[in-house]
């Protein structure tokens, strides 16, 4: 039986309206087992004393792309060579970017998108101890066959639907395929064209929710367009990813559905930064500002009507590691520092089904246990420098005595 006794002055516990504290953590084999200042440890526990940092749950992101990747070359774009290569580099470099995000305190992801199935020869990897990384929760994307809104990128022919019929057989071999949960393009729109117009009915998409929900599965939907978007809340969808152009009416009816929203706000930014080395056209930069005022106008939308919030960054190429700065975005766009820290924990693990495991500092949860210096709600940019990242029970990072820069 491994025993480690963390203690730290303040934590946050996922789901509470403040921090709290000071107390320690009893952890055995990877589970929390009490918790309290009064805690005490079996004599030859690892001690681990966390003086002057936060302790939180492990960060949930819940729209990753770790399989997407980068050669910043002259030509652009530069990212489909490696779409286009051997599926066992893809795999190869997704699992280091795996690794980068379990660094950075993220210990369980939804992969919204990945090539080759590379995402669920992942999530096995990690559960049977062969690489290192966070919990991978899986998901099989359809695409129309415009591609998605993305002209340019020719998708995997897997997952390229053309009526009902495919549809419905695309979804059950995803299923059968053990994918956690199924994305459907609502809309298109990307970051250089961003009009996000709807590329499935509402009685495709319906039939997608059909099919996956009485499966155990639930259904995400990429939805930039508010067409695209009612029509995916109108179906049942489980959550509306990016959400750019809700209405008040859109976001009651999230809210009264119980519809949760990953809004993606900091690749916004991303793309604006590196929209030349991704051959975007002319007026790139200025398409993309628009677009990041509509969605924050959108998420305030949200917001007011209620919709749970969940953290989720849209990491793609060289953001792999930088998935917090979607929480401090979150703060940009109105919410409070707990309100933050909340979406990528508790609200996080709720969206995911995963609430009774993670998401919380509880007794009887998974030992998924970050720390960062200092109070993050007072200076939320902390949370982009965590410090100390224990996984299921095992220490992965521990900057007091084995610094591990951010890649």
């Amino acid at each position: 039986m491994v025993a480690i006794l963390l203690q730290c002055d303040r934590y946050y516990d996922g789901t509470s309206d403040r921090l709290m504290g000071p107390t320690r953590i009893l952890v055995l084999d990877g589970t929390i087992r009490a918790m309290g200042p009064d805690v005490q440890a079996p004599p030859d526990a690892q001690r681990i004393d966390l003086e002057g940092m936060t302790i939180l749950p492990g960060f949930i992101d819940c729209h990753t792309h770790l399989s997407y990747l980068w050669r910043d070359t002259t030509a652009a774009p530069n990212f489909l060579p490696d779409y286009l290569g051997s599926p066992t580099l893809v795999a190869f470099e997704a699992a280091r970017n795996a690794r980068i995000t379990l660094d950075a305190g993220f210990t369980t992801v939804r992969e919204m998108g990945c090539l080759d199935g590379a995402d669920r020869a992942l999530a096995e990897a990690v559960r049977r101890g062969l690489i290192v990384g966070p919990r991978i929760v899986t998901a099989g994307a359809l695409y129309p066959p415009s591609g998605g809104g993305r002209g340019d990128i020719q998708w995997p022919a897997d997952g390229t639907v053309r009526d009902a019929a495919s549809i419905v057989a695309r979804t059950r071999d995803y299923i059968g395929d053990g994918c956690d949960w199924i994305k459907i393009y609502a809309t298109g729109g990307t970051y250089d064209d961003t009009t996000g117009a709807p590329l499935f009915t509402s009685a495709e998409i319906s039939g997608v929710v059909a099919v996956a929900h009485p499966r155990g599965r639930w259904v995400a939907a990429h939805a930039m367009g508010l067409e695209g978007a009612r029509r995916a809340i109108a179906a049942g969808v489980r959550s509306i990813e990016h959400g750019s152009r809700l209405d008040d009416a859109a976001a009651r009816e999230m809210a009264r559905r119980h519809i949760f929203l990953v809004p993606t706000l900091y690749h916004l930014e991303w793309y604006q930064v590196h929209g030349n080395q991704l051959g975007y056209g002319p007026g790139y930069a200025e398409r993309l500002a628009a677009l990041t005022r509509i969605q924050l106008e959108s998420l305030g939308k949200a917001r007011k009507a209620g919709v749970d919030i969940a953290c989720g960054s849209d990491a793609v190429y060289t953001m792999h590691g930088q998935n917090a700065r979607e929480i401090v975005w979150l703060t940009r766009a109105g919410l409070t520092p707990i309100e933050a820290l909340k979406a990528a924990t508790g609200t996080a693990a709720r969206l995911l089904g995963l609430e009774t495991e993670i998401g919380r500092l509880a007794p009887g949860m998974k030992a998924d246990i970050i720390a960062v210096h200092g109070d993050p709600t007072k200076d939320i940019a902390l949370v982009t420098r965590v410090g100390f990242v224990m996984a299921a029970g095992t220490v992965i990072r521990d900057d007091r005595v084995m610094p591990t820069p951010i890649r």
